[in-house]
């Protein structure tokens, strides 16, 4: 999921500044902020721990399991695609979504799924 991203990329995912973004990725700013960093780590799908020390997993163990119930699930879905990231996506009107979305639904009924 990682690759690929440029800094306004997960600037958008995160709902952080390009410039903050820069600035942790430049060692400008060492930690980010409790909020930052919840914000980070959901955005990137990766454990806390190992974003803030570099400690423990890389990956979040919650995205690479299904959750057992409502409780444990994580509060976005992995995204489904490779090649374009969701931050890409989210920068899409509103109708270009639209659109999107009912291509994607004629594709799948056309296979008579």
């Amino acid at each position: 999921m990682l690759q690929g991203w440029t800094q306004k990329d997960l600037a958008v995912a995160s709902n952080l500044s390009q410039s903050a973004i820069g600035n942790y990725e430049s060692g400008q700013r060492l930690q980010p902020s409790s909020d930052a960093l919840i914000k980070l780590t959901r955005a990137l799908r990766v454990n806390p721990m190992w974003l803030s020390t570099g400690e423990g997993p890389m990956l979040n163990p919650a995205y690479a399991e299904p959750a057992t119930n409502a409780s444990d699930r994580p509060e976005q879905p992995p995204w489904p695609f490779e090649t374009v990231s969701y931050a890409t996506y989210a920068r899409l009107s509103q109708q270009e979504k639209r659109q999107i979305e009912q291509v994607l639904a004629a594709y799948i009924k056309a296979r008579g799924e």
